[in-house]
Formats: C-alpha cells, sequence, structure tokens
C-alpha cells in the first residue's frame, strides 16, 4: 500500500504542475519467476503486485501524460544482501552462480535502467517492467 500512497502523492504534484511525468515503481525478479532454492512467495506476491499496479497506472495516466513504468531487479548487491551471506553462506553461492551472467548485480546496474525510465528517451515506454537480472528471469544454466 505504501506504493500506491506514494504515487498518488507523487501524481497529484504531477498533474498540479501540468507537465506530465514519469513514474519508476520498484518490483521483482520475484514477481516473475521463482527460485528454487530461494523461499519468497509472500515478497514475490507484494511485488507482483506493484508489477501489475505499474500496468494499471500506466493506462489510467496516459490521458495525462503521466508513464508509469516498474523495474524489477535481480539480486543486487547490498549491505542486506551481504549480511544475508554472512548469515546464510550457502546464498551467497545462489546470489552468485543463479543468474546467467554469474554475479550479483551493482547499485550502478539498476542507476542507468532509472535514468532511461525517468528520462525522455523512453518517451514511448509506457506499462513496461524493465528486468535487470543477469539472466535470471530467462532461466538457469
Amino acid at each position: 500500500m505504501g506504493t500506491f500512497f506514494s504515487v498518488q502523492h507523487a501524481v497529484k504534484q504531477m498533474v498540479k504542475q501540468s507537465t506530465g511525468g514519469s513514474v519508476v515503481m520498484v518490483a521483482s525478479v520475484a514477481a516473475t519467476c521463482a527460485i528454487p532454492s530461494q523461499r519468497l512467495s509472500g515478497y514475490g506476491m507484494s511485488k507482483g503486485g506493484v508489477r501489475i499496479l505499474g500496468q494499471h497506472l500506466a493506462v489510467e495516466l496516459a490521458p495525462l501524460n503521466i508513464r508509469c513504468n516498474t523495474l524489477s531487479p535481480g539480486v543486487i548487491s547490498t549491505d542486506m544482501t551481504a549480511t544475508l551471506a554472512e548469515s546464510h553462506p550457502e546464498l551467497l553461492d545462489v546470489f552468485t552462480n543463479e543468474p546467467p551472467l554469474r554475479r550479483m548485480g551493482d547499485r550502478t546496474d539498476l542507476m542507468a535502467a532509472v535514468v532511461y525510465l525517468l528520462s525522455d528517451a523512453s518517451a514511448y515506454t509506457t506499462g513496461t517492467d524493465l528486468l535487470v537480472t543477469g539472466g535470471l528471469h530467462a532461466g538457469r544454466i
């Protein structure tokens, strides 16, 4: 619900400014596929809600010239994933070997995707879920 309310506030401001705009919400690869070694059904369900919200809002907000997309990261190297890997060493192997590119993503991998979705370079992109997963969503080797 927090994502929904945050977008409501952002859209109100965009409407007030009459300039249109772009909304990017963060979903997850867990909204697209299940990873057998991880038990993330509740997380996947919540991120699936974000993903479908993005599609609905893309249609509803288009007449206001507001685009809405979602970004679905795979495993990204953060303090949280480092803590998880420390407490569950077997997860480090999953994080680095499950994606076909054989590495965890980095925050910079997401940065360019968000810049694209927020910029005029994506002026004809709305209702899209951009997967940045190292290929994890496409299958595992």
